[in-house]
């Protein structure tokens, strides 16, 4: 299972959390699916700065990380970066959280421990939005 057609590049991620074995098991997981990882960091200050340094096609980035979180992060990216689109992921299934990544222009609001199917179609499409090929979640 790939994440992308037989004949075009992978999407290139920059994946952020502070679980480091959260992050190496998701790491595994979309290298195994095709995906680069770029880069990684620990929390939202390192994604703001690894974000403006990297080849990044989407960042993959944690909700509740220590020194800037998730969502402070995707404001700041929004500024910095625009067309670089922002998953958050949570442990968290909370309406109320959803609009805060909303309001902070997140792509998408994915809950930590879905299966790989929507992770997978999520960074898809986040990927094709970067060129205006598709609609947001």
């Amino acid at each position: 299972m790939t994440a992308t057609g037989p004949a075009g590049p992978a999407p290139r991620v920059l994946l952020v959390d502070d679980n480091h074995g959260f992050r190496h098991e998701l790491r595994l997981l979309l290298e195994d699916c095709g995906i680069e990882v770029v880069a990684e960091g620990e929390n939202g200050q390192e994604a703001v700065e690894l974000a403006t340094r990297t080849d990044a096609d989407v960042v993959l980035m944690d909700l509740r990380m220590p020194v800037m979180d998730g969502l402070q992060a995707a404001r700041a990216l929004r500024d910095q970066v625009p067309s670089l689109p922002v998953i958050i992921l949570s442990a968290y299934e909370d309406p109320a959280l959803k609009s805060e990544a909303d309001a902070a222009n997140a792509y998408a609001y994915l809950v930590k421990g879905c299966s790989a199917l929507p992770l997978l179609d999520t960074i898809e499409r986040a990927w094709a939005s970067r060129s205006g090929g598709a609609s947001r979640n």
